[in-house]
């Protein structure tokens, strides 16, 4: 009897259980009467309350990160050092499981809760206080074949989400191309009333939603990808990735459609400003609610034996709007990602990008800015330029990366053609990400 129990209990369970028998072996040191049967229940409760590693059917695998930072920025009139999460890559733990049903066939979910402390992307100039949450990222079912592909359910990506997030060169935690939630964005344009860089920017990832999702088997390096949800958003996308003669390859396209945006104001006027402002007036100063749709897209590409890498990201978006302008994105980023050190790698880099149009449209009253740069006015112009340098240096034997790098936003805004002078705002950040 002791042989199957051994067999069939857990190590946490056997020693609970082992350390109640040597207190009864004084009085039944026989094993004699009912202490067998008593130790078997008692080994059976601890059993049903101690936590495995999922079921006998479905497998609980447990992982996450920590990605917090440290940066310094000056605005042209005020300059503070703030500590938070970094929105690129942000802190979080994820559940994910897996059941095989037949050779071909399998089912799981995945849950993923992210953790922040404040994220920098909302921090200001007046607070260093931000989002501090538990959310939900993900939360999802899937049913997967090897042959046919996998319909996932829940809380997920969109098809296009990450598209424009390619990167080679190991610089993921510290940057990526979709700049509106880098450290110093929520920060505003001195002389630009309320307007920030992620004003500007706008959104550049397509992020998350309730959505179904299919995504196909990979067939010579290509994945296709399409999702539906949120009354009514949908996409598709196309993936790749391969090596030839020593240079990888990796990137995607995508086409994006949201037609849940169309918001008004409560006097029957269609609301589009930038996000996080205020209400002047009559016009109500909000998230930009126009419905759109987008083509968007990234390519890296690695010479492995040298590590030189360079990685492009772009956004063409078209409102359903007359008189807004189109929304346009580009993201350049190169540089050499090689093992200079037994630590682990090495990734050394330089970006530039460039955003136009969130802003422009020839509505005046659909453009009313909070703050010193428009009241009733109309954005003839709005461009932002970003560019820096960084490091990261990734420790292998700690599942770590540490970065450290400056990054700058200038700011081209005109208001009924009359440009608006705004000073730079520049900003410097180190940090590191420990997964696990």
């Amino acid at each position: 009897m002791f042989g199957g129990l051994f067999k069939t209990t857990s190590l946490a369970a056997l020693l609970a259980a082992g350390m109640a028998f040597g207190g009864a072996s004084a009085q039944a040191a026989d094993l004699g009467g009912d202490c067998c049967a008593d130790l078997e229940e008692r080994v059976a409760e601890l059993e049903a309350t101690t936590a495995r590693k999922g079921n006998r059917k479905v497998t609980l695998t447990i992982s996450g990160q920590v990605n917090e930072l440290v940066y310094w920025w000056d605005d042209g009139e005020e300059s503070n050092v703030y500590v938070g999460t970094s929105s690129y890559s942000s802190s979080r733990f994820r559940f994910k499981g897996d059941a095989k049903i037949n050779t071909d066939w399998s089912a799981g979910y995945y849950m993923e809760l992210e953790v922040v402390s404040a994220a920098v992307s909302g921090q200001t100039a007046g607070s260093d206080e931000s989002t501090n949450a538990v959310q939900i990222r993900q939360s999802n079912w899937y049913l997967k074949s090897k042959s046919l592909g996998t319909i996932t359910v829940g809380q997920q990506s969109h098809a296009t989400d990450d598209i424009i997030l390619f990167s080679l060169g190991g610089t993921a935690p510290g940057t990526a191309s979709n700049h509106n939630v880098a450290p110093g964005s929520g920060i505003a344009f001195v002389g630009g009333g309320t307007v920030r860089p992620s004003d500007l920017l706008q959104f550049l990832d397509s992020d998350r939603a309730n959505l179904v999702r299919y995504d196909s088997p990979t067939i010579g390096g290509f994945m296709f990808s399409a999702s539906w949800g949120e009354d009514d958003m949908w996409d598709v996308a196309l993936r790749y990735a391969g090596e030839f003669n020593g240079i990888k390859i990796a990137g995607g396209i995508g086409y994006h459609v949201e037609r849940d945006r169309n918001g008004d104001n409560g006097t029957g006027n269609i609301v589009l400003s930038p996000v996080g402002a205020e209400v002047v007036g009559d016009a109500a100063i909000g998230a930009a609610t126009a419905d759109f749709e987008e083509i968007r897209g990234s390519i890296s590409v690695i010479h492995t034996p040298t590590g030189l890498f360079a990685d492009l990201a772009g956004i063409h978006r078209e409102f359903d709007l007359a008189g807004k302008s189109d929304f346009n994105y580009w993201n350049v980023r190169a540089g050499i990602y090689q093992k200079f050190f037994a630590l682990g790698k090495t990734s050394i880099f330089g970006e530039y990008a460039m955003a136009y149009g969130a802003l422009e449209d020839t509505n005046a009253f659909r453009t009313v800015v909070a703050g010193d740069i428009v009241t009733n006015g109309v954005v003839t112009n709005d461009d932002i330029t970003v560019w820096g340098f960084g490091i990261q240096q990734n420790i292998d034997a700690a599942a770590m990366e540490i970065y450290a790098g400056y990054r700058r936003f200038e700011a081209d805004i005109s208001v009924n053609g009359v440009a608006r002078p705004t000073e730079d705002i520049d900003t410097v950040y180190t940090g590191a990400r420990i997964q696990f």
